[in-house]
Formats: structure tokens, sequence, C-alpha cells
């Protein structure tokens, strides 16, 4: 967990606490706008909860990367998929 699972920024800071990923403070801002219902964020220097020592081996134990490959497992597939509906000229 040493980039943010979106962008890849070193350094990440902040955790999705429900999504189980560290993003850096750019993506947080991102994350924050989605709503607590999606992403609920919390920075991982300023909220204690965060580093209760139970959420520290959950994000270790599972990292961005697995974290990532669960959120996005569709992904791929669906761009795979999708038509072009752009008329042709």
């Amino acid at each position: 967990n040493d980039k943010c699972a979106d962008c890849s920024a070193p350094e990440p800071d902040w955790a999705s606490l429900n999504l189980g990923v560290l993003v850096c403070i750019e993506c947080s801002g991102v994350h924050h706008n989605l709503g607590v219902h999606i992403s609920k964020v919390r920075s991982l220097t300023l909220d204690e909860k965060v580093c209760e020592p139970s959420v520290i081996s959950l994000f270790q134990s599972l990292g961005n990367t697995f974290a990532n490959s669960v959120w996005e497992e569709l992904l791929q597939s669906r761009i795979a998929f999708q038509i072009d509906l752009t008329p042709a000229l």
C-alpha cells in the first residue's frame, strides 16, 4: 500500500474504510464526494480510529492491488463488450 489505489501517487495518507484501500489527498476528495454510503474516507494521520491495530492489519492483509481486483473485476469485461454507437461518416 505504498501507492494510491486510484492514481498510484506515492505514499497515500487517506483510507477508504469500507472499500479497504489507501488513497492520496486528491483522490480522497473524489471519494469524499461520492458520499459515505460508497466510500467512507478517513485520514491516516488525523483520525485516531484508522490507526487502530485491527484496521491497520486489515489494510496490510488486503492491499490496494487485491482490493482493486475485487472492486474492478468487471471493469475489463465491460470495456471489452462495449459497442461503438458512433454513427459512421
